[in-house]
């Protein structure tokens, strides 16, 4: 059996980010009724705390590294988005495969 387990050993400070306190759902929209779309005002609310947060490169790099979902660094992070900034910036994915052979 292969297992996957994240090992993240960059994680930005998050007690510096803007958005501490902020409700999760201004990052994380409700998926189940948006059926998977973020409305440009959801990124608006998101960015205001983003524009002025001063780990905002940190987070965005955070997320793609994580594959992480919702709004990072000020932008929206999907599985596409978070692959190509990866590949511009050379990112690596924080990924190890763990096999159990018991």
């Amino acid at each position: 059996m292969v297992q996957f387990r994240f090992v993240v050993d960059k994680a930005p400070n998050f007690a510096k980010a803007k958005c501490v306190g902020v409700p999760t759902e201004v990052f994380f929209p409700n998926y189940k009724y948006l059926r998977g779309k973020i409305t440009n005002k959801q990124v608006a609310e998101a960015k205001k705390y983003c524009d002025v947060c001063e780990i905002k490169a940190e987070c965005l790099e955070y997320a793609c590294r994580t594959d992480s979902v919702g709004i990072w660094g000020g932008m929206y992070v999907s599985e596409h988005v978070a692959r190509k900034l990866r590949e511009k910036h050379g990112w690596s994915l924080h990924r190890e495969v763990v096999v159990d052979l018991g």
